[in-house]
C-alpha cells in the first residue's frame, strides 16, 4: 500500500472510532473534520501517476500520516468510558489537541498548492489560524461545561459496571450543534467540487488566448506588468519590451531546463509561476511571463505605505517571509540560495501572506530582457549585504550571508524603516560604488 493510500485508510479509520467517543465530543469533532477536508487535496494526489509526486508532497503526506496516527490515539483514547472517571478526578480535560490541529494548519498550507482558486480560498479559510484558535477555544470550553455537567450528577446512582451514570439528555442536547458542525463541513467539500480537480496546473508554455488582461500595474523601460486571468486565476503578466533575442526555440530550451528545478520548491510562501506566452507575428517574437498576483506589492512597499500595521499582521509577514526562505534552504536534498534577499523580492498577497519571488524563472527572464538603465532603489541593495563580503568582495557567497539578509528584512518589517538611511558611508572595498548613490 503506497502512502496515499495508508492516509486515506487511517483517516477513514479515525472517522469510523469518532462514534464511540465518549469523552472532549467537540473537540474531537472538530479534529475529525478538519481531516476530512484535508483529504481533498490527497485525493488529488491519488489520481496522480506516482512519478508526478514531486519529493516535498511525499514529506508532506508522510508528515500527515504521523499525524493521523497521533489524532487516532486522542479519539482512542477519549472513546474509553474510564477516562471520563480520571477527568472528574482532574476537574480539566487536556489540551493535547493543540498540537495536532497546528500541524493540520502547516500541512494545509502545503496541501492547497494542488487545489485551484476557487477552491484554495474555501480550504484555506478552514485552516486560518486565528479562526482555528477561536474554535478551538470553543470547544475546550463546551467539552468543560459537559465535564461539569457530570461532576454535578456525581451523586446520582451508578450503573451496574461502576462507572457513572451520564444523563443521556444532557448528550442529545449536543446534537443541534453537530448538525450545524456537519453543515459546516458539507458547505466547504461542495466549495472544494466545484471544480474539476483532476488536473494540476503545472508551469508550461501558455496561449495568448488564455490570458485576460485587467489593469496596467507598472511601466518600465524594460518590460510592462499587467493585472490579468489565467484559468480563472489571478494573476500577474509580465511583457517584455525590445527582447533581448529573436529566437523563441532558445527561449523555450532554456524554459524547459529551469522549470525542472523550480517545480520542486513550490510553497505558499513562494511566488508561484504559470508559465510563459510566446506570441509570434511576423517574424517578431512577443515574451510575457505569467505569474501569481499579489495584491498589495512588494513588502518595501506595503512598509512605506502602512507604517501603523498591527503586530499580528507585521508577525504573520515574517513568518511567512521565514517559510518562503526556509522552503528554499532546507526543505530539498539539494538547497538553493536566493542570491539577492531583500525587503524588495518579497510580495504580499491580500491577505499579507508574504511570497517570497525575484530566482523563479530568472534565467528565462535573463535571456530575454534587455539591460535597463540602472535606477538606485529606495533601499540601498549594500544594506543587506553581510559584514564579511563587504570587507572582501572575493568572499564566497553562503547560506550565513544569506540569513544576514534576511536579518535586515525581519528588522524593516519590525520597524517599517529603512535599514541604514541617511548613512553615507561604507568601509572595504564597496565604499566607492556606495558614496557614489
Amino acid at each position: 500500500m503506497d502512502i496515499v493510500e495508508k492516509v486515506l485508510s487511517m483517516a477513514q479509520a479515525i472517522h469510523t472510532q469518532f462514534e464511540q467517543v465518549k469523552c472532549c465530543k467537540h473537540q474531537c469533532q472538530r479534529l475529525v473534520e478538519r481531516i476530512q477536508i484535508l483529504l481533498e487535496p490527497v485525493r488529488i494526489l491519488k489520481a496522480q501517476p506516482p512519478k508526478h509526486i514531486s519529493h516535498h508532497e511525499k514529506q508532506l503526506l508522510k508528515k500527515l500520516l504521523w499525524v493521523l496516527g497521533e489524532a487516532q490515539k486522542l479519539v482512542v483514547k477519549y472513546s474509553q468510558a474510564s477516562w471520563i472517571q480520571k477527568f472528574l478526578r482532574a476537574h480539566s480535560t487536556s489540551e493535547e489537541f493543540v498540537w495536532v490541529n497546528e500541524s493540520l494548519e502547516d500541512i494545509a498550507q502545503g496541501l492547497s498548492l494542488l487545489l485551484q482558486a476557487e477552491q484554495k480560498q474555501a480550504f484555506l479559510e478552514v485552516f486560518q489560524a486565528k479562526t482555528c484558535r477561536k474554535q478551538d477555544a470553543e470547544d475546550l470550553r463546551d467539552d468543560r461545561a459537559f465535564l461539569d455537567q457530570v461532576i454535578a450528577s456525581t451523586e446520582e446512582p451508578k450503573d451496574a459496571a461502576g462507572e457513572i451514570y451520564i444523563d443521556r439528555q444532557c448528550m442529545e442536547s449536543k446534537v443541534d450543534w453537530m448538525q450545524n458542525e456537519l453543515n459546516k463541513i458539507v458547505h466547504v467539500m461542495e466549495c472544494l467540487k466545484k471544480v474539476n480537480v483532476g488536473k494540476r496546473e503545472d508551469i508550461t508554455e501558455i496561449e495568448r488566448d488564455q490570458l485576460t488582461f485587467y489593469r496596467h500595474l507598472q511601466d518600465t523601460e524594460s518590460y510592462d506588468l499587467y493585472k490579468g486571468e489565467y484559468l480563472k486565476y489571478p494573476v500577474a503578466i509580465k511583457i517584455f519590451k525590445r527582447p533581448l533575442t529573436t529566437d523563441p526555440a532558445k527561449v523555450r530550451d532554456i524554459f524547459e531546463k529551469e522549470i525542472q528545478t523550480l517545480k520542486k520548491f513550490e510553497s505558499p510562501n513562494i511566488l508561484r509561476m504559470y508559465g510563459i506566452c510566446i506570441e509570434e507575428k511576423d517574424g517578431s517574437p512577443c515574451f510575457s511571463i505569467v505569474m501569481e498576483y499579489c495584491k498589495h506589492g512588494t513588502l518595501r512597499d506595503v512598509l512605506t505605505k502602512q507604517q501603523h500595521l498591527s503586530w499580528e499582521v507585521r508577525i504573520r509577514m515574517a513568518l511567512g517571509a521565514a517559510r518562503g526562505l526556509y522552503r528554499l534552504h532546507q526543505t530539498e536534498e539539494k538547497s538553493r540560495l536566493h542570491g539577492c534577499i531583500c525587503s524588495s523580492k518579497f510580495l504580499v498577497a491580500g491577505d499579507y501572506c508574504v511570497k517570497l519571488s525575484g530566482f523563479e524563472l530568472c534565467e528565462t527572464e535573463s535571456s530575454i530582457k534587455r539591460k535597463a538603465k540602472k535606477n538606485w532603489k529606495q533601499v540601498s541593495m549594500l544594506a543587506y549585504i553581510a559584514p564579511e563580503n563587504l570587507k572582501n568582495i572575493n568572499y564566497p557567497y553562503k547560506r550565513p550571508c544569506e540569513i544576514y539578509s534576511f536579518g535586515i528584512v525581519l528588522w524593516e518589517i519590525a520597524t517599517s524603516k529603512i535599514p541604514f538611511e541617511g548613512e553615507t558611508e561604507v568601509s572595504g572595498p564597496l565604499r566607492k560604488s556606495h558614496t557614489a548613490q
